[in-house]
């Protein structure tokens, strides 16, 4: 009995390890469904890209063969137009929040580069700008006229200021972009930043002498800053939206031109397993859409408009994915955090969970040491339920040559032998469940500590020792992951055997099966776990070498 439930205990562990990867291979029915309409919604919109207000250079769907060669001889037109010469020379500016550094460009008035001070790759501050080349850059305006787009795009802004530093003595700064064209077309574009803080508010106002003009204004291609690792097949990275208190996320594959999401719109962005960049509405936004321009992905407000003017203010999240970060800032933007089906349910234990770590960090400086004493004193807390349950396990064992008997002279009579059983547990007072349930109500303890760690960007090129120098990423000579074979092996060989042969066998390989899986785990995952199966072991071997209750 003991040994069934810890077999279940282990393997129902290991199915969650697996869950985020087999969630990509076998998708809902439901949610397949709902992808496959969204789809063909796409497929329809960029069909009607005339009378849509996206920009004529959306992919289109396909066309009947009589219409094809029409199209592209209205291409043919348009190239053989006159490209617009703007006057002016192009300047970077740059903003310094403390946490961020924006970089600016005075053609198109678009960002650059918002680097992430903090965080660093190859020596280098991370950009959550993706930097694809020709294509569009975040808070660039689009309009349904391609004409008022090129003017929008490539025309030179004046510009409030050069450099904005922001401390502890300037809280705040605005950066103002204003451009006026000879056409008749006005933009501004008013950015006012925070000192220390990811949010950044941007009021624009368009308007233009041309008739039935729609205006959005957009965030992409994509999100820069992501990195690879085997692990990340448990989080989505791409474009998110929340709607009507929904989390929708947007695979690019199903983008063909333009998605409309209408409804009560908090937010709608790209993110990945660290950093997200969010498009919050506060007025003057009808909806939010997601796009594929040159076969690259952008999330965007649709602003409202009144005889071809716009006005809009919206917020600016672009930062890192740091859950008390995001509650502080506000709008739902804690619904960034997604631990999957099952790492939801308990997502209430993280917040604690986090705090301790960060508490040990300051006291050590290191988040090695952090994650060893997080972990002795989640050991601390579970003593009791654990005791109890090695103790139960042992009782078990004892009465064990009994339980044999009972089951060789009542094999052809199940409800005897379940009777004399009950009546050998009562007897010895031995609770056959008295090792399960302990365990069971660590689980949730568990997942969360496991999702703690696995999305904390804290942990994120932080060493610990040796050679140990990312405990974010997997051991490069796989030291822990072995010394946690080894450990758990040896909780293994302790554990009282009371189960069948089989099931002992299969015990004994789990620890093989999962040294190869903690191979591919953030180091400071596979440390938290040896250390965790150290007090095991300890607390195993004074249950059954030591006490003598």
């Amino acid at each position: 009995m003991e040994n069934r439930a810890l077999l279940a205990f282990v393997l129902s562990f290991a199915f969650f390890v697996f869950w985020g990867f087999f969630l990509n291979l076998i998708e809902d029915p439901e949610e397949k469904k709902k992808r496959q309409e969204q789809s063909e919604i796409a497929k329809k919109q960029s069909g009607v890209k005339k009378t849509k207000k996206a920009p004529s250079n959306l992919p289109a769907s396909p066309v009947k063969p009589a219409l094809k060669k029409e199209a592209v001889s209205e291409e043919k037109v348009e190239e053989s137009k006159p490209a617009m010469v703007f006057a002016g020379e192009e300047k970077k500016i740059t903003v310094d929040t403390g946490l961020t550094q924006f970089v600016f460009s005075n053609r198109g008035g678009v960002i650059e580069q918002v680097l992430m001070k903090k965080y660093n790759f190859e020596g280098e501050p991370i950009n959550v700008v993706n930097q694809v080349e020709g294509a569009k850059l975040p808070l660039t305006l689009i309009s349904n006229d391609e004409s008022v787009n090129e003017i929008m795009q490539n025309a030179f802004y004046e510009t409030s200021a050069e450099y904005l530093e922001l401390s502890e003595s300037v809280q705040s700064a605005t950066l103002t972009l204003k451009l006026k064209h000879q056409t008749g077309l006005e933009v501004t574009k008013k950015l006012t930043f925070t000192h220390n803080k990811f949010l950044v508010q941007v009021e624009t106002e368009v308007s233009s002498s041309a008739k039935n003009l729609t205006y959005s204004i957009l965030w992409g291609p994509g999100l820069g800053g992501e990195l690879a690792s085997h692990t990340d097949y448990f989080v989505f990275a791409g474009a998110t939206t929340l709607i009507n208190g929904e989390r929708l996320e947007t695979n690019a594959e199903d983008v063909s031109g333009v998605l409309e999401h209408k409804g009560t719109l908090d937010w709608t962005a790209f993110q990945n397993k660290y950093f997200a960049a969010a498009l919050v509405p506060e007025k003057g936004v009808d909806y939010a859409e997601t796009y594929k321009i040159d076969d690259q992905l952008y999330v965007g407000l649709s602003l409202q408009t009144v005889k071809s003017a716009a006005s809009s203010s919206i917020l600016l999240y672009v930062g890192t994915k740091e859950v008390f970060l995001l509650e502080a800032a506000g709008h739902k933007l804690n619904r960034l955090m997604d631990y999957g089906w099952l790492g939801n349910k308990f997502a209430f234990l993280v917040k604690p969970l986090l705090k301790v770590l960060a508490f040990f960090y300051d006291v050590f400086g290191n988040y090695g040491w952090a994650i060893i004493f997080l972990t002795i004193v989640i050991k601390i807390i579970f003593f009791p339920l654990t005791h109890k349950s090695f103790k139960s396990m042992k009782g078990l064992q004892k009465i064990q040559p009994y339980v044999k008997v009972i089951q060789e002279r009542n094999k052809d009579n199940r409800q005897k032998m379940n009777e004399e059983m009950i009546e050998l547990y009562k007897k010895h007072q031995v609770n056959p469940l008295g090792g399960c349930l302990p365990m069971l109500l660590q689980i949730p303890v568990f997942i969360s500590l496991y999702h703690a760690l696995f999305f904390s960007i804290e942990l994120r090129g932080a060493p610990f020792m040796g050679w140990i120098t990312d405990l974010s990423v997997a051991d490069p000579y796989y030291v822990t992951p072995v010394l946690m074979g080894v450990t758990m092996f040896l909780q293994q060989k302790m554990t009282p055997s009371v189960g069948d042969p089989v099931q002992q066998k299969i015990m004994l390989m789990l620890p093989i099966v999962f040294t190869f899986l903690f191979v591919t785990f953030p180091a400071g995952l596979v440390i938290y776990w040896t250390i965790n199966n150290l007090l095991t072991i300890a607390q195993q071997y004074y249950i059954y070498k030591v006490a003598k209750d």
